[in-house]
């Protein structure tokens, strides 16, 4: 049972506002489970804090002081391609494009033009720019997600073969795709489908996802002899699957838009 004052979520939260960027939103929650303060920097929803239950406000703001520098690294970082905005329309309105797992980045720039659609085009090494509807977040999110799909697609095609090869695991063919619910799939012939977005995500993370359809080649199943297989690439996949699981914060905050106008 607690005791004292009851925990103020939304108060702690605008305290721990006043230390950081007006931009960034701040949001408090308890959690029975947490067994530690846990910071998270969500895209279009801010900075979470989840404190354990009990736990005094003080802690939370001690907490937040001692990881000032990764909050603003992390926040500039996501503002930049699109992920925080204090204008809904801008939301969309990137200034570059990161395909994290491959380290691979653009500059965006804009041209407004009176006609549908988008074009993406390059301007040089690593510069694009964007011409046409710009003031559209559906239309410029299916523009970026068209150019990001085929870039990564050029990556991802690839890296799978290495890791086939790595791996000794073969497969009969590969398909990049854009699923809303799946980072991939792999059917009973081995086929093996791929989402784009895991270009997004940190290598590992994108690995794993690459490691676990092929496993699938070997065992079409999720039971316990299919994660030994998994676990033998990948030591600790099970904890890694756990961070994958919650791993669409990676993805700019853009995608959303365009999916509404295009579906794989």
């Amino acid at each position: 049972m607690r005791r004292g004052k009851p925990f103020d979520a939304a108060e702690t939260a605008r305290l721990i506002g006043l230390a950081l960027p007006p931009a960034l939103p701040v949001s408090v929650r308890e959690s029975a489970r947490a067994r530690g303060i846990v910071l998270r920097m969500l895209p279009g929803r801010g900075l979470e804090v989840v404190a354990p239950a009990g736990i005094a406000p003080a802690f939370l703001l001690q907490a937040v002081e001692a990881r000032r520098e990764w909050i603003s690294r992390t926040f500039s970082r996501l503002a930049a391609e699109g992920g925080f905005s204090p204008r809904p329309e801008a939301a969309a309105r990137p200034t570059r494009l990161v395909l994290t797992a491959f380290s691979r980045q653009w500059g965006l720039s804009y041209l407004p033009k009176d006609r549908p659609g988008c074009a993406v085009t390059s301007r040089g090494p690593g510069e694009l720019v964007v011409a046409g509807d710009v003031g559209d977040p559906v239309v410029l999110g299916a523009a970026l997600g068209a150019f990001c799909r085929a870039r990564a697609g050029e990556l991802l095609r690839p890296a799978l073969d290495a890791v086939s090869r790595e791996t000794g695991l073969a497969y009969a063919g590969l398909s990049i795709r854009a699923q809303r619910t799946r980072w991939g799939s792999c059917t009973a012939r081995g086929r093996v489908s791929l989402n784009y977005t895991i270009a997004f995500l940190p290598w590992e993370l994108c690995r794993l996802v690459m490691i676990h359809e092929l496993c699938h080649t070997v065992e079409l199943n999720h039971s316990p002899r299919f994660w030994a297989v998994v676990e033998k690439y990948v030591p600790g996949c099970r904890e890694m699957d756990a961070r994958l699981n919650s791993a669409r914060h990676y993805l700019p905050l853009w995608l959303d838009a365009g999916a509404t106008a295009a579906r794989p």
